[in-house]
């Protein structure tokens, strides 16, 4: 049974190539601050919960038996990976799943001329986390969130003209609100409708204040407004 990935909205069965082994997924590691205390036994280890990207190495190959079409095919290939769209990874059998690619690296083709098969291996820089998929979607905000994952940081956007009071788990914010308001708690923004940025329009302090916490979250605002959120909830 042949191997897939999604990436970049494509299917690399899309692109005529195949996967030749199933990729090893590293598990990420955190970023932990060692200090030696000269007059103290052992070492200190400060844990700010944070991780080191991940680099998954996915090896490919096609045949092409016309040996004036390997240029294109190759660059087919390239613009299929240098052209990025949408940044999700996606692996067989865990689709549920996505990684997001923050860099792409393509190794040397190779070629083997007996049986006119191109290999070349692709190295995805990765965030540390899995995202789920269908997470990534807009949905309607109740006032009791359960978060079964760890801590994450979704998108609000907030319907309505006036002042909202936006509260989760205790911070409250003050929103001015002209038809919309994003709050884009993974990127630091705040946007208006048009995605231009709005300054001033709120008191938000830090964004962390408005991250879903791992079990339940308590989510209020002010009547006459509508919440949606995108969750963005993740896992290691």
């Amino acid at each position: 049974m042949s191997y897939d990935i999604i990436f970049n909205n494509i299917r690399q069965s899309d692109l005529d190539l195949e996967i030749i082994k199933r990729p090893f997924i590293p598990i990420p590691k955190r970023k932990i601050k060692t200090i030696d205390i000269s007059d103290a036994d052992g070492s200190y280890y400060m844990d700010n919960k944070i991780y080191e990207d991940i680099v998954i190495q996915i090896e490919f190959n096609f045949i092409e038996n016309n040996l004036d079409f390997i240029r294109q095919r190759i660059r087919n290939v390239t613009f299929w990976l240098e052209n990025i769209k949408d940044n999700k990874l996606r692996l067989m059998n865990d689709f549920d799943y996505y990684y997001k690619v923050k860099n792409v690296e393509i190794e040397n083709f190779n070629y083997e001329e007996l049986y006119e098969i191109q290999k070349f291996t692709v190295n995805f820089t990765c965030e540390p986390w899995q995202y789920l998929y269908y997470s990534s979607k807009e949905l309607p905000i109740n006032r009791l969130l359960y978060n079964d994952f760890y801590t994450c940081k979704p998108i609000y956007r907030i319907q309505g003209t006036g002042t909202c009071d936006f509260t989760v788990n205790g911070t409250n914010v003050t929103c001015n609100v002209n038809k919309e308001l994003i709050i884009d708690t993974e990127h630091d923004k705040i946007l208006e409708a048009d995605k231009t940025f709005a300054i001033g329009k709120t008191n938000i302090k830090a964004m962390q204040d408005l991250y879903l916490q791992h079990g339940k979250n308590i989510i209020s605002w002010s009547e006459g407004f509508k919440i949606f959120y995108i969750p963005n909830y993740r896992a290691i």
